[in-house]
């Protein structure tokens, strides 16, 4: 028996034998870590609907006004945290 079998039959609440059985075992696949840079937070911009970057917080933990730079918007806007999406 494995360390990974036991801590996985201890978090689940199943056997050993049976985590065996259904080939629990580590991911050995390698995540491509330049992938990861290009992903970004953005919110839509609700007059011209482009994705702007996600300002982030303000000191006070309250949501920062998004910044639409677009030549027909340039605005700030506000925006609920929940349309908040990865692009």
């Amino acid at each position: 028996m494995n360390t990974l079998e036991h801590a996985i039959a201890g978090r689940t609440g199943e056997s050993p034998r049976t985590i065996r059985r259904l080939g629990f075992r580590l991911n050995t696949v390698s995540i491509n870590p330049s992938a990861a840079d290009d992903l970004r937070l953005v919110v839509d911009c609700p007059f011209c609907g482009r994705a702007v970057p996600y300002p982030g917080r303000v000191r006070d933990g309250s949501p920062a006004l998004a910044e639409c730079l677009h030549p027909r918007c340039d605005v700030y806007f506000d925006f609920d945290p929940a349309d908040v999406y990865i692009e």
